[in-house]
C-alpha cells in the first residue's frame, strides 16, 4: 500500500511540474511563451526560444530587412534581431563601449548555447562586440572583445582582441576590467588551486616560450616547451613532435618523466585527472601513482 501511495505523491509531483514549465506557443503565425496557461511572453515573435533549465533567461527573435554596405548592388536581406526577455517580460538593456545603450542583438549559431550551458553568465553579441552578462541582467563587462568568458576563478575573466590583421590574441581581465595577463597569447588557462596562470604562445609570431604567473600578473616562469598545466613544483608539457605526447617536468630537480595519457586537466593540488582510453584517473605527480577516478 505503501509503495502504491509513494508512486502516486511522485507523478502527482512530477505532473505538477510538467504543468509549470513554460512552453513555447504560436498563434497567427507569431511565437510567444505560456506558463500555467497564462501567456508571460506575448506571441509577437517571428521566432522564439525556450527558456533556460533555471527559468531565467529566453530568446525572442523577428525578422528584419537590412541593406547591404555595398555602395555598388544593392541588396537587401533578411535577418533575425533578438531580445533578452525574463519571466516578466523584461528585456536586457547594456552599455556598449561606444557609450550607447543596446536591447536588441543579433542572432548567432551560439547564441542559444550560451544561455542554455552557462548557469551563471552568457556572452551577447552588440556592433560586433561581445559583452558578459549575469543571468539576472547584471551587465559585467563594458568594454567589447572579440570573445569574453569567465574563467575557473570567479576573480577573472577571459578575453580575447582581434588586431588589424585579423590575428586573434588571448589575455586575461580582473571583473574591473583590468589587464592581469597582455592580450598577447594564442591561450591563457588558470591554476586556480595554487594561483597560477598559463599564457601559450603557440602560432603566435615573435616566439614560441609559454609563460607562468602569479595571480597578480607577475611572471614566475619562462618555459621552452608547450606548458599543458602547471602547479607550483611541476609542468605537464605537451610535446607535438615526433606524435603528441605528455611529459612531467620537475621545476626543482629539472627531471623529466614521461606521462602516459590522452588528455589531463586540473583536479588538486600536485594531482592531476588524466584519460587513458575512455577510463579517468587521479594521478598524483610525487608519487607517481594513479588511481582510478571515484564519481
Amino acid at each position: 500500500m505503501k509503495v502504491g501511495l509513494n508512486i502516486f505523491f511522485l507523478l502527482t509531483v512530477y505532473a505538477k511540474l510538467l504543468v509549470s514549465q513554460p512552453v513555447v506557443f504560436k498563434n497567427h503565425d507569431k511565437w510567444g511563451i505560456e506558463e500555467n496557461n497564462q501567456i508571460i511572453i506575448p506571441n509577437v515573435y517571428d521566432s522564439i526560444f525556450n527558456f533556460d533549465e533555471e527559468g531565467k533567461i529566453c530568446l525572442a527573435c523577428f525578422k528584419t530587412k537590412v541593406a547591404s554596405p555595398s555602395k555598388l548592388i544593392k541588396v537587401v536581406n533578411t535577418v533575425m534581431k533578438c531580445r533578452y526577455l525574463n519571466k516578466k517580460n523584461e528585456k536586457l538593456f547594456i552599455k556598449i563601449a561606444e557609450g550607447d545603450t543596446c536591447s536588441v542583438f543579433g542572432l548567432s549559431k551560439h547564441s542559444v548555447r550560451q544561455f542554455n550551458e552557462n548557469n551563471n553568465s552568457f556572452v551577447v553579441m552588440a556592433k560586433g562586440k561581445k559583452y558578459l552578462v549575469d543571468k539576472n541582467f547584471k551587465q559585467l563587462t563594458f568594454k567589447g572583445y572579440h570573445n569574453v568568458w569567465q574563467s575557473l576563478d570567479p576573480y577573472f575573466y577571459h578575453v580575447q582582441i582581434e588586431d588589424s590583421d585579423e590575428m586573434i590574441y588571448a589575455g586575461l581581465i580582473n571583473t574591473l576590467e583590468t589587464e592581469i595577463i597582455p592580450h598577447k597569447y594564442s591561450a591563457v588557462k588558470i591554476n586556480p588551486v595554487d594561483s597560477l596562470i598559463m599564457g601559450c604562445r603557440a602560432g603566435i609570431p615573435g616566439g614560441t616560450d609559454d609563460d607562468v604567473f602569479d595571480y597578480s600578473g607577475k611572471k614566475v616562469l619562462n618555459h621552452h616547451r608547450h606548458v599543458e598545466l602547471a602547479t607550483k613544483k611541476f609542468i605537464i608539457e605537451k610535446i607535438y613532435e615526433p606524435k603528441e605526447h605528455y611529459t612531467i617536468y620537475n621545476i626543482e630537480t629539472k627531471e623529466e618523466k614521461p606521462l602516459k595519457a590522452d588528455e589531463v586537466h586540473f583536479f588538486e593540488q600536485d594531482q592531476i585527472l588524466i584519460r587513458i582510453k575512455s577510463e579517468w584517473f587521479v594521478y598524483d605527480l610525487h608519487t607517481n601513482i594513479k588511481k582510478e577516478k571515484q564519481y
